[in-house]
């Protein structure tokens, strides 16, 4: 009786350690770097914690169920960004038509845009927050975060709505709230004159920016509305150094 007592327990243990293993195992294999994936940044954070710190491009769903490379932003606030703008020298061309802004382009791992059937895609699953990072030529980092982000979809031409501004920058986006998205070739604004062509760029134009993140990039501090400018820090239009664009979900 005992001997098949001690039996059964040690079948038991056997089988929980077996579990265990598999979980683990299952959990390694899923969080390989060539295998890691998520609906965004923020899921990939969830599901594989040793990704903390550790910035770099992903793999998230984009709208047809394929994947779409994104960097993420693993680090800044406990990580979990999904970075859907960068500027950083200028080597990608934001001067675009609808489609292209509509699809994303430019490269994960430098400058891009991640497409706005994407971000609408996100915003709309969870609440999003939005964080803004730019630095000045003279090495001055400043940051805007807004703790209510979504883009609405292609019908609603991308409608911005955002609020709840905190940081250092100033708030350039609430200008922008509740405004449609413009392009060269879809002019959604406010103003008698199509903002997109005038400032160069695409965006959720008003009368037609305080913040031009899709401007022109140029390679010193300059003030020119046309430029990579966010006015209400200093209320002035000095060009940027770098500007990045960031959302993580609220839940």
């Amino acid at each position: 009786m005992l001997l098949q007592k001690l039996e059964e327990i040690e079948r038991n243990l056997k089988a929980k350690i077996n579990t265990r293993i598999e979980i683990v195992t299952k959990n390694a294999v899923e969080c390989h770097p060539i295998l890691i994936s998520g609906s965004d940044c923020a899921d990939i954070l969830t599901r594989c914690p040793n990704t903390r710190e550790k910035d770099g491009v992903y793999n998230i769903m984009d709208v047809s169920d394929k994947m779409k490379p994104v960097y993420c932003d693993m680090t800044t606030d406990n990580g979990g960004w999904t970075v859907i703008q960068r500027r950083v020298n200028g080597s990608v061309d934001f001067y675009r038509n609808w489609t292209e802004y509509k699809n994303g382009f430019g490269f994960a791992d430098h400058e891009y845009w991640i497409g706005n059937d994407l971000l609408h895609t996100i915003s709309s699953v969870q609440p999003q927050e939005l964080r803004v990072d730019m630095e000045r030529f003279n090495g001055e980092k400043l940051y805007a975060v807004y703790s209510n982000f979504s883009v609405g979809n292609e019908t609603s031409k991308y409608k911005l709505e955002m609020n709840g501004y905190s940081g250092n920058a100033g708030d350039s986006l609430n200008y922008h709230n509740n405004m449609k998205f413009s392009t060269p070739d879809q002019d959604n604004d406010n103003s008698s004159v199509n903002c997109a062509t005038t400032y160069r760029a695409a965006w959720w134009f008003n009368w037609c920016i305080h913040a031009n993140p899709n401007g022109l990039y140029v390679h010193s501090e300059k003030a020119d509305p046309s430029y990579v400018t966010w006015f209400n820090y200093n209320a002035s239009w000095i060009s940027m150094k770098t500007m990045q664009l960031m959302i993580r979900s609220r839940a």
